[in-house]
């Protein structure tokens, strides 16, 4: 066989150059994701300091590990490629993926950090290039007092066991779900919900029923220490039809205060 009969492989240059420019977009696009200003550096896809955080988000107080997804907060011996040390005055925000959040620890996303010597691309590629994880329990737990809640949307279940109208207690109860943006020990959150509300019936004075209305409320609530809360809430009830119209605190405003245990924090 002479050489004049072997086929020589066709290398497509159209589509590897193709393959390769794009490479190149999308490396400057993820470049350009993270922005760099007065030593400090944010990344724009999980952070950005005009944005709300619908996750809760927080900042470190003292420096400590963050610890990659595998092997995590149950490995037995760490390399140095396994965790991240976080600077002081990092700010990170728990992931969207509320599964991944366990009782033992949270996946976390940084998002704000000082810039690293070698500049923007190391900041990138040593805090901002994958999620990390902050092990709550174990030999690698991080205190709480290192680091503090600074934003983020909470949700759950409200329970008002009493209000207070023009100087008079009165046991209606509201429960309801509520929404909340939370700081470090404030919380302020507003709730919709069922109310039984006693009423008086026409022309007497004595007979009491119990009617279903609504409920709108808004609230503060300050965690005392560690496990304890206290709320103070105000909001107005509304009863339909003719109970509505001759109740005399229809549309009028009450308030009422709660001291709760936490059994999750």
């Amino acid at each position: 066989m002479t050489t004049s009969n072997l086929r020589r492989p066709r290398v497509r240059w159209p589509g590897l150059l193709l393959w390769a420019a794009l490479g190149v977009v999308a490396d400057a696009a993820a470049r350009d994701r993270v922005d760099c200003k007065e030593a400090r550096c944010e990344n724009k896809d999980t952070g950005g300091s005009a944005q709300l955080s619908t996750t809760p988000a927080y900042r470190s107080i003292y420096q400590f590990d963050l610890l990659a997804l595998s092997p995590g907060c149950a490995a037995t011996k760490l390399d140095a490629k396994d965790k991240v040390r976080l600077p002081k005055d990092t700010y990170f925000r728990e992931s969207l993926d509320r599964e991944a959040q366990t009782v033992e620890s949270l996946v976390v996303h940084i998002y704000r950090v000082d810039e690293e010597a070698g500049g923007k691309d190391a900041t990138a590629a040593k805090y901002f290039s994958q999620p990390y994880r902050l092990c709550l329990s174990g030999e690698y737990a991080v205190p709480r007092s290192y680091y503090r809640r600074v934003g983020g949307f909470n949700t759950g279940l409200l329970v008002v066991p009493f209000k207070l109208r023009r100087g008079d207690i009165f046991s209606d109860s509201t429960i309801g779900p509520y929404l909340s943006y939370k700081w470090d020990i404030v919380e302020v959150l507003a709730t919709a919900g069922l109310s039984q509300i006693s009423t008086v019936e026409n022309g007497s004075g004595t007979d009491i029923k119990s009617e279903t209305g609504l409920t709108g409320a808004m609230g503060v609530n300050f965690q005392l220490g560690k496990d304890w809360d206290i709320a103070f809430i105000a909001g107005v009830d509304r009863l339909s039809g003719a109970v509505g119209k001759a109740w005399k605190y229809q549309n009028k405003p009450w308030v009422s205060f709660a001291i709760g245990f936490n059994f999750t924090r």
